[in-house]
């Protein structure tokens, strides 16, 4: 990706150059123009000088001539050899005259600007004037030189204001599809840049999701082998209670494992999609008694759970994975906790909550606690370990059964967690 990136960038690099180099040539063009045009205006302007001045019969019958051809077809109708020689021959004639005879700058402006525009270039000023003289022009304008002829020492500098539109107008064919290049090049940039800051955010993930996936199975794993172990090599047939809790250890750690495993299955978005739920109908209280008493066997810090829930409050869900959501809240209440924790379960026909007096989460974080593999930073606390599945976990179930869950913390003072259920009357 970041190749492709970079082969495009050079791409663009190249055919910027060309473009520019395209620009440059086109704006060559028009001071070629430009200076056809200021051969013409030296012309024209000395043909008026020597309308004005006393000048031989030789010089009368070139200016007839002139004249003649101007009114057929403008002085660009005679051949560039022609105007080359008659140059040459005026230039010979007012080289050397007086001041009285210089040039009118005004005149040979307003002549100048006339054949540009003539020429059907659309310049808004246009300026010739000798080389050496003391003219100060904008920097803004394009300057060029012409001589009047070879063998004259007169040289002139002609000015005239960009016609940035004129190149553009010639150049548009090229132009148009590059900015669509750059603004193509530009969306794909910032596309491919989000794609990547992405994927470095769901390696990251990965990474932690393994590192703490193997903590979590190294745990119940060590545990269970230790008990084996103990068992095989510290057998006592006649110490029945002893071998009986070695044996309740290895299945809940064996128990522990495959729920896990269920877990980390039942987050695979295709088997959410194709998930059918159990639904029955069931009393409350009796499955959150049970599943605070699992939780406070393996807390292993005091834990008080106060359970406000109505006798006979029914609800119709799916049983298993009920439980495992309650579960999930309770077990993350325990774990972001100090030394102990109270937690309190009420319900009634609408809701279910479930506040603890923990830790808290901080508000930056509470858009992201439902992400899949998000996992609050709390340090390297092995109680805090975990593999950021268990809420991801609740929203899909409680999404299922067609539920709301929205969460209020403060750090410092506890998590309260709402599940609001369906309303079966207004189903009905």
């Amino acid at each position: 990706m970041i190749l492709a990136l970079s082969v495009t960038a050079i791409a663009i690099a190249v055919a910027t150059y060309n473009l520019y180099a395209l620009y440059c040539q086109e704006k060559e063009q028009m001071l070629a123009t430009v200076r056809k045009c200021a051969e013409n205006a030296i012309i024209l302007e000395m043909i008026g000088r020597m309308q004005r001045s006393e000048v031989d019969e030789s010089f009368i019958r070139l200016n007839t001539f002139i004249e003649t051809a101007q009114q057929k077809d403008g002085i660009s109708a005679n051949s560039d050899t022609l105007k080359i020689s008659l140059a040459s021959i005026l230039s010979l004639g007012l080289e050397f005259q007086d001041a009285r005879n210089a040039p009118d700058t005004v005149t040979l402006d307003s002549i100048f600007l006339s054949e540009i525009h003539r020429s059907g270039l659309n310049a808004d000023r246009a300026f010739l004037r000798k080389s050496g003289s003391a003219f100060l022009a904008d920097n803004d304008l394009w300057k060029t030189y012409y001589k009047i002829s070879p063998s004259s020492h007169r040289e002139y500098e002609a000015y005239v204001s960009p016609m940035y539109r004129e190149v553009l107008a010639h150049l548009w064919g090229i132009v148009i599809p590059f900015a669509v290049l750059i603004l193509v090049f530009c969306f794909l940039s910032i596309y491919l840049t989000g794609i990547i800051r992405k994927l470095r955010t769901l390696e990251q993930m990965k990474d932690d999701f393994t590192h703490n996936m193997t903590h979590e199975l190294k745990t119940p794993v060590a545990v269970a082998y230790s008990a084996a172990d103990s068992m095989l090599r510290y057998y006592d047939q006649s110490d029945e209670a002893r071998n009986k809790q070695f044996l309740k250890i290895i299945m809940q750690r064996l128990s522990y494992l495959s729920g896990m495993i269920e877990n980390i299955l039942s987050m695979s978005m295709e088997r959410f999609k194709s998930m059918k739920l159990d639904l029955v109908r069931f009393e409350l209280k009796p499955v959150v008694t049970e599943v605070a008493d699992m939780i406070k066997l393996k807390a292993g810090k005091p834990v008080k759970i106060d359970v406000d829930i109505p006798d006979g409050l029914a609800i119709t869900a799916d049983s298993l994975h009920f439980g495992n959501v309650l579960s999930n809240l309770l077990d993350n209440a325990v774990k972001y906790s100090g030394d102990s924790v109270e937690i309190s379960i009420k319900a009634d026909c609408n809701s279910i909550t479930v506040a603890d007096n923990g830790i808290g989460i901080k508000r930056e974080n509470l858009p992201f606690i439902f992400d899949k593999f998000y996992r609050v930073p709390s340090g390297d606390r092995y109680e805090t370990s975990g593999y950021g599945l268990g809420l991801f976990y609740v929203k899909q179930i409680i999404e299922l059964l067609g539920w709301e869950i929205d969460v209020t913390s403060k750090p410092g003072t506890g998590t309260h967690f709402r599940i609001r259920m369906r309303n079966e009357d207004e189903e009905r």
